[in-house]
């Protein structure tokens, strides 16, 4: 049995469905619809891999030939190559409208430390790094996307964010909740 391949084809195959959402939702596909595509394809290789380097010797006994049985280093250095792409994936996630740019930083700060554990799994692969990678992997799209609901919420409540830009006004509305009132002297 050929295990590489098949995961590779899951991921792809698993990355479907948002966009399935997206466009039954919406009734379209659009840039947002790939970046939710795009998330759950590279997030899905840390978190298998992670899962499977700890049940390799079951995989290994009913012969299926996955990463983490036939090359440990693989299994390792594809979780940390998909985590370091969320990075990128996250930041510019703003530009196709579906949130507010302080995503950005959140998703940074996330995915910084997703890929930190991505690391230590690629440098030392033994049972408890993919352990600890595994388990953030469960809570990390519940994270991801709550930060990404509040952006979007945020930025349908403050408008644009280019209007806000322009008017100089960005961080106040960050500071400064819409009920306070101006005082005047």
């Amino acid at each position: 049995s050929s295990g590489i391949n098949a995961e590779y084809g899951g991921s792809i195959v698993g990355a479907i469905p948002p966009a399935m959402g997206w466009a039954a939702a919406s009734g379209t596909l659009n840039t947002g619809a790939l970046a939710m595509c795009g998330i759950i394809y590279f997030w899905q290789f840390p978190h298998f891999n992670a899962l499977s380097y700890n049940i390799r010797q079951d995989y290994c006994r009913a012969g299926y030939h996955m990463m983490s049985v036939v090359d440990v280093g693989l299994n390792a250095r594809v979780s940390l190559r998909n985590t370091a792409a969320l990075i990128p994936l996250c930041a510019v996630i703003p530009f196709t409208g579906i949130s507010h740019c302080s995503f950005s930083f959140y998703s940074i700060l996330v995915n910084a430390y997703f890929t930190y554990l991505a690391w230590n799994f690629y440098r030392t692969p033994d049972k408890q790094t993919a352990r600890e990678l595994f388990r953030f992997s469960l809570v990390y799209l519940p994270i991801l996307f709550g930060f990404l609901a509040i952006g979007y919420a945020f930025k349908e409540r403050t408008g644009s964010d280019a209007r806000h830009h322009q008017e100089g006004a960005y961080m106040q509305e960050l500071f400064v909740s819409s009920t306070d009132q101006p005082t005047t002297s």
